[in-house]
């Protein structure tokens, strides 16, 4: 092999050896591990005996990196944002929002929690214990609803 061969090779390889070290600083991950996801509200069971089946309504939570979007895909309820921290098996929300996207003024800071409770959410921050988590099934618990949750 000549050395102007070898010089080429050598080149090459680190060009290629920077272009993927590069890359792969570009990628973002948010650590949320199986969280991560559009996830549909299925049912809510209070914790005093009461159970509200959802399988058949499109609610759906989705969770990523810092900001859970709560959507209703039959258009009935609010679109809302929240942020979201987990820290083990502690999931709190807080920061609500209105998405407004549409009239062009923007999002507005919800202060009325009546709006997030068809999303099992009963206050304008609160935290949710983690019961299960999987890559297709959630279990959250907030001391008065037990929320169950299938991975879409």
């Amino acid at each position: 092999m000549s050395h102007h061969m070898i010089k080429g090779t050598l080149a090459t390889s680190c060009l290629l050896f920077f272009t993927l070290l590069f890359a792969a600083c570009d990628l973002e991950t948010s650590g949320n591990g199986k969280l991560d996801g559009f996830w549909h509200l299925e049912s809510v069971d209070t914790l005093s005996g009461g159970f509200n089946d959802l399988s058949q309504k499109r609610i759906f939570w989705a969770f990523q990196k810092d900001l859970l979007e709560l959507s209703d895909k039959d258009y009935v309820l609010s679109h809302c944002l929240m942020r979201f921290n987990r820290d083990g098996g502690a999931l709190k929300l807080s920061d609500p929002y209105l998405y407004d996207r549409e009239s062009g003024e923007g999002d507005h800071p919800l202060t009325d929690a009546a709006v997030l409770n068809p999303y099992g959410i009963n206050a304008i921050e609160t935290t949710f214990t983690v019961e299960k988590l999987s890559s297709s099934k959630m279990v959250l618990n907030d001391g008065t609803l037990r929320l169950y949750f299938t991975k879409f």
